[in-house]
């Protein structure tokens, strides 16, 4: 699917430059709260999924 819409880049400064560098160099991540949140959401509807098919 192509985003029609514009987009712009913006500078990574101060303490996410920081924190984006470090989970590069340890092979980590960073993730926003929206994330998190949808992460966590998935995971419960998985883990519901299973509980219930074991019944």
């Amino acid at each position: 699917m192509k985003y029609s819409g514009d987009t712009v880049s913006k500078p990574v400064t101060g303490r996410e430059a920081e924190a984006l560098s470090q989970a590069i160099k340890t092979g980590g991540y960073l993730a926003n709260e929206q994330a998190w949140a949808t992460i966590h959401r998935i995971t419960n509807r998985i883990k519901k999924h299973k509980s219930d098919s074991r019944k």
